[in-house]
């Protein structure tokens, strides 16, 4: 059974592990994690399958405004729809808390995030180049959230 939680100080360590995994040149640490405990301006939504952490994504809001920082899914839980959940779970978050709009960096090569976001309605908008720690460019997107 999936469950959706807060990033809090029972589960920050995992959320860690499976950031590390999925992203190893660029990944936080636990420390990093761990202080974005609590920060009101973040928000995580954590997905645990029978009480085990299998996936997570976080955002940061300034005024109106979301930035995606993250969404990471363990490998062997990959193609069930957990980033899809996670992504509506943040989506209607920032909504309910006054996003207007979301962006997001990407690794120009991560085709399968790339249409995840472009599912969810976000639009190509340029390159970062030389964006990463090994020099891949980030592909930037965004996303107007339209009034109800």
């Amino acid at each position: 059974m999936r469950e959706f939680v807060n990033l809090d100080e029972n589960n920050y360590k995992d959320v860690a592990q499976i950031d590390a995994d999925c992203l190893a040149s660029e990944k936080w640490s636990e420390e990093q994690f761990r202080a974005e405990i609590g920060d009101a301006s973040k928000f995580y939504a954590v997905c645990k399958i029978n009480g085990k952490v299998v996936g997570f994504g976080g955002y940061a809001q300034v005024l109106d405004e979301g930035n995606i920082l993250n969404i990471a899914v363990a490998k062997d839980c990959r193609k069930q729809g957990i980033a899809t959940e996670i992504l509506n779970i943040m989506i209607q978050n920032g909504v309910n808390n006054g996003i207007t709009a979301f962006t997001l960096e990407v690794r120009e090569s991560n085709q399968a995030a790339r249409l995840l976001y472009e599912k969810a309605g976000f639009k190509f908008v340029g390159i970062r180049k030389n964006f990463y720690s090994d020099k891949e460019n980030a592909c930037i997107y965004s996303r107007t959230n339209r009034a109800r």
